[in-house]
């Protein structure tokens, strides 16, 4: 792998990972129906961000991750990479708890609070701002897969990107890989063949007939 791939492929993959974690926090994660003996019966469907709201933070991680693996190099990349894979490990552990067994008395908590999801569709046939009884009772939990699914495709690719740079950071930029004008590449070869003074007046004679010696 060449020095341009080890810093792309992460770069790519952080990217990617980040996109996934924002969207699982946009998609809804829980289907839930909440029952009282004044309004009935009221559904509320829980997002990403109010069922795992770590997911945004993972994602904006992700994404400054993406310039520390552009601007770091060597020992501080291999550390860079670390902290990137404990991001997915972390991402994947919030995607592997939204298939397990679902905290009920955690879903009766969000949606009977007196913001987000509490505050819509409060009764059967009802909408507006009134909030869902704390004595509501949990009717029905249902789980949908896209949220968890896009959690882990992101976690994986965090993973991937964390480990990647730990076993082949970006090599550091040595002094030799400094960029270096034509004009100057000449007169280095011209020293090195012995002939350093008439590069010089070469140059001169360039710049007298017009020529641009740096091209």
């Amino acid at each position: 792998m060449n020095q341009r791939s080890r810093l792309l492929v992460p770069v790519v993959l952080l990217l990617v990972g980040a996109i996934l974690l924002w969207i699982a926090s946009r998609v809804v994660w829980l289907d839930v129906e909440a029952f009282n003996d004044q309004s009935g019966t009221a559904a509320r469907s829980l997002t990403g961000g109010q069922w795992q709201p770590a997911l945004v933070p993972l994602a904006l991680g992700a994404v400054a991750a993406i310039a520390a693996v552009a601007l770091v190099r060597g020992l501080g990349a291999r550390i860079v990479g670390a902290v990137v894979a404990l991001l997915g490990v972390a991402a994947a552990t919030l995607a592997f708890s939204g298939i397990g067994g679902i905290d009920a008395d955690r879903v009766h908590s969000i949606v009977t609070s007196g913001e987000g999801p509490a505050r819509t569709n409060a009764g059967p046939d009802q909408t507006g701002t009134a909030a869902v009884p704390v004595w509501s009772q949990i009717s029905e939990i249902s789980a949908r897969s896209t949220g968890p699914a896009a959690t882990g495709a992101g976690a994986a690719a965090l993973l991937a990107a964390g480990l990647l740079v730990m076993v082949r950071p970006a090599a550091a930029v040595r002094r030799d890989d400094r960029y270096v004008t034509p004009a100057a590449r000449r007169a280095e070869k011209a020293s090195a063949d012995g002939g350093g003074s008439d590069t010089g007046r070469d140059l001169w004679q360039d710049l007298d007939d017009g020529n641009d010696p740096t091209v």
